[in-house]
């Protein structure tokens, strides 16, 4: 029976990268210790190892061993807890981190720091498919990936591929002293054939079964016809198979899905100088623009994430009340944030991402370049200014009223987003005048009327005592049924004292139906 050992050429790349030691180096960063590191976490009334570092490795210990047989062979190990929690954490800070080379970026489910298994190691898989040009070539990219990591003191190895499969294998099990290899395309089968069959990611007792049986490499089972192969162990072992060559697509979920309008700019050294960050900003700004002008379409909200020479990355965000397209009106708002970026020891990539982007609406120009009509311009200017005083003073500073359908007036208003459009035009407004300004709530007031049902003459209101020159009302309210809490009636006047001041109070409660009759200040007139 002939068996197929070729390779369809692939239109995929994967990287995938593999830190064998992140949870103990990345503890001894912190830490800074010399001596042998060790993560313990209780296993069945003791204390287990959950990972060693390179130098507890060289010692003979190994994850898995308990405690207190480890502290006999090495009593200077230093040792601390394991937290599952953390090092999750912590990957995905480095996967957002990754971005840098794609914004297809996954997490290896069978990590140590996901799974909850012993070993400490973590693992990501990046689709760096149409990527590599970007970097000058598959080999200077995963090189640069590599080194950087190195860097910041992490041991990675790493392995690109046209499959995940064939990617994870090389990197786990393959990967050259210098810590990275990079396969052809269509080259996976003979990548991997020679590899032990744990590099086909399958159960540890699958793993254990087929060594028994004399087949320890991946191409013993690929030259095994299929039949009896699924016979015996199911269908994960041809499975595998095909993933890894490529004959079944092998999905990976990106942490985030990438943004359609995304523009990134690399830099061959470390910028730091505020000047030269606000230049590769209007290069990222001026780049998306003339593709947003060509989509007659403009930013709601962007993002521009930058990757600092640290291995940190920080974000600046922005949003606007309709869509802008305009490079000079966005820089000038972005701008502003600037001065608030720590770039740490320099930031050597920038990415702008359109996270809602929308289309945008024609206007009719003049002659001189400008908005047509006055009402144009107008709507322009105090959207600018709006898009100016949100992102300065933050999105809970600025608002505007909506109506609402409800007569009492602390009801009758809710806030919304500045940049909502309002519906005035179809609310009921009130058939008597009513105060700019209403107080956060309604102050109890001593107030003495010449007849239970006239406005006071006079009042004492926050200790200080006024006389009313003149009043009008009242302007009855009746409760809303609805609400239990609601069940007096409200009789407003609107009072004027000696010195011109306005007020608005009312009086709760009918003296008529035998209620106790108080007296409220919720307002002033203009």
């Amino acid at each position: 029976m002939a068996v197929l050992h070729e390779t369809a050429p692939h239109s995929r790349r994967i990287l995938s990268l593999w830190l064998p030691r992140f949870a103990t180096e990345r503890r001894g960063i912190e830490a800074q210790e010399d001596r042998p590191l060790a993560l313990t976490r209780a296993e069945r009334g003791r204390l287990v190892l959950t990972a060693v570092d390179a130098k507890a490795t060289a010692l003979g210990l190994e994850p898995g061993m308990a405690l207190a047989d480890a502290r006999a062979m090495e009593p200077e190990l230093a040792v601390a807890d394991w937290s599952m929690e953390e090092d999750g954490t912590l990957l995905r800070d480095l996967a957002r981190w990754c971005v840098r080379y794609t914004p297809l970026v996954s997490l290896d489910p069978s990590s140590s720091c996901l799974s909850g298994t012993i070993g400490g190691d973590a693992g990501l898989w990046l689709d760096v498919t149409g990527c590599a040009h970007l970097f000058g070539g598959e080999e200077a990219m995963i090189a640069d990936l590599v080194n950087r990591l190195a860097g910041l003191g992490l041991t990675a190895h790493a392995a690109l591929a046209g499959t995940p499969g064939t990617a994870w294998a090389i990197s786990h099990l393959a990967a050259p002293a210098k810590g990275w290899c990079v396969v052809p395309d269509g080259r996976e089968h003979a990548a991997i054939r020679d590899l032990p069959t744990v590099a086909l990611r399958l159960p540890a007792a699958d793993v254990e079964a087929l060594e028994r049986m004399g087949l320890r490499t991946a191409g013993h089972l690929m030259d095994l016809p299929r039949g009896p192969l699924t016979a015996r162990f199911g269908v994960e072992p041809g499975r595998r198979i095909d993933q890894a060559l490529g004959r079944i697509r092998e999905p990976i979920t990106p942490l985030a899905p990438p943004a359609p309008h995304r523009v990134r700019f690399g830099l061959p050294e470390p910028i730091a100088d505020r000047q030269d960050l606000a230049h590769g900003v209007r290069r990222l700004l001026a780049r998306m623009c003339t593709r947003l002008e060509q989509e007659r379409a403009g930013f709601r909200r962007l993002r521009i994430d930058f990757f600092r020479a640290d291995g940190t990355t920080r974000s600046l965000s922005l949003s606007t009340g309709r869509p802008v397209r305009d490079p000079d009106t966005l820089f000038r708002l972005i701008d502003e944030k600037l001065d608030h970026l720590d770039p740490g020891f320099g930031v050597d990539v920038m990415v702008l991402e359109g996270e809602v982007v929308e289309t945008t609406v024609t206007h009719q120009r003049d002659l001189a370049g400008g908005m047509a009509g006055a009402t144009g311009r107008d709507d322009e200017a105090v959207s600018t200014l709006l898009d100016r005083l949100t992102n300065r003073l933050g999105p809970t500073s600025v608002h505007r009223s909506l109506p609402v359908e409800s007569h009492l007036p602390e009801r009758a208003e809710a806030r919304a987003p500045a940049h909502r459009p309002t519906h005035w035009k179809t609310a009921r407004m009130p058939s008597v005048p009513r105060p700019i300004r209403l107080l956060p709530r309604p102050e109890p007031v001593e107030a003495i009327a010449l007849l239970p049902d006239h406005p006071p003459a006079k009042f004492r209101w926050r200790g200080v005592d006024y006389r009313v020159a003149r009043a009008a009302g009242p302007e009855r309210l009746a409760p809303e049924w609805w609400r239990p809490e609601d069940s007096h009636t409200r009789d407003y006047f609107r009072v004027e004292d000696g010195e011109g001041r306005r007020f608005w109070l009312y009086r709760e409660g009918l003296i008529e139906r035998g209620q106790a009759a108080s007296w409220m200040m919720h307002g002033l007139m203009a």
